[in-house]
């Protein structure tokens, strides 16, 4: 199975009887692939009425994004089943409880092999996971997972070395480098998430911990919980702990603190290697995909109980 991106302003979905499903774009050909279940268009372009008759006879999903929003052409939607699980309250709450006792596991793991096993910050995330198991509604869950996050935050600020000012994670804009380096590396993570989220029909905006908002990907955020420790945190802690990111990889103005092209280069290459990581369940891209599939699996009710990704020593 595969996906096909494509981005380009004036493309064109056809369906031609010798050449198949194809993407035409400033004079150049591109084929879909006879495996390919997604195809994502990104930008402004034009889809031919064949085309359409011919994905869906493949059983091929197409994604559609513009400056005026998203569309799916599915012929097998599951965002029937997405909204009705988001309106049950009782799998809603227990899809997000349990993506939150796998994001405070994988910080306390984290913590444990930075030696941080047993500090006061620690010790304050093992408590406030009892309580998580205890929440009953969605909101609660949100407001223990934001202290647990700051309690994890606070336990950093032990191991990353002073001069970088890391005093506490700041957002929208970012104030320290650490903060910057986190904020460009759970962007990375967000639209992986949402790639894989498409690939297998749902639609990222219909979270379950995170409320819908507009066009904000909720459910990409959901997926990311996961993730950010192996994929970001496990990134940048020791980019900063080796003191190898230098001022000149960071942009300063009244605005906050940002990237600049070496930073982002620097912290893309970590990432990557992140990404390709190979564990006995395959890279760590592909446990994206993987945890995807579960949860469209669970969406459509095949599975009883959403089972998140949680951190083991050989990730």
């Amino acid at each position: 199975m595969s996906l096909d991106f494509l981005y380009g302003w004036g493309y064109v979905l056809e369906f031609e009887d010798e050449e198949g499903l194809l993407v035409k774009v400033n004079g150049s050909k591109r084929h879909i692939r006879s495996d390919a279940v997604c195809v994502e268009l990104d930008g402004e372009g034009t889809l031919t009425v064949k085309s359409i008759r011919e994905a869906i006879k493949r059983k091929i999903r197409i994604s559609v994004k513009s400056k005026h929003g998203r569309v799916m052409l599915d012929p097998h939607p599951l965002v029937i089943n997405q909204v009705s699980k988001f309106l049950n309250d009782e799998e809603r709450i227990k899809v997000s409880r349990a993506v939150t006792q796998a994001a405070s596991l994988n910080k306390l793991y984290v913590l444990k092999l930075l030696g941080l096993k047993g500090c006061e910050e620690y010790l304050k995330i093992e408590r406030l996971m009892d309580e998580l198991a205890k929440s009953s509604t969605v909101w609660g869950l949100m407001s223990i997972e934001a202290e647990v996050a700051k309690s994890y935050y606070e336990a950093l600020r032990r191991i990353i070395p002073s001069e970088y000012g890391f005093t506490a994670r700041s957002r929208r804009p970012p104030r320290d480098p650490v903060s910057a380096s986190i904020s460009f590396l759970n962007m990375m993570l967000y639209q992986i998430c949402t790639r894989a989220l498409r690939y297998y029909g749902l639609d990222e905006r219909i979270g379950f911990l995170h409320e819908p908002r507009g066009e904000r990907a909720s459910l990409a955020l959901d997926l990311a919980e996961e993730f950010k420790q192996p994929l970001v945190d496990a990134a940048v802690i020791p980019a900063f702990t080796s003191r190898s990111m230098k001022k000149w990889h960071f942009t300063y103005s009244i605005n906050g603190v940002f990237l600049n092209k070496r930073g982002m280069s620097k912290m893309l290459k970590l990432f990557r290697h992140r990404l390709n990581l190979r564990t006995s369940k395959g890279r760590l891209e592909e446990q994206i995909y993987l945890q995807a599939s579960k949860l469209a699996e669970w969406v459509l009710g095949l599975r009883k109980n959403y089972e998140p990704f949680i951190l083991t020593l050989e990730v």
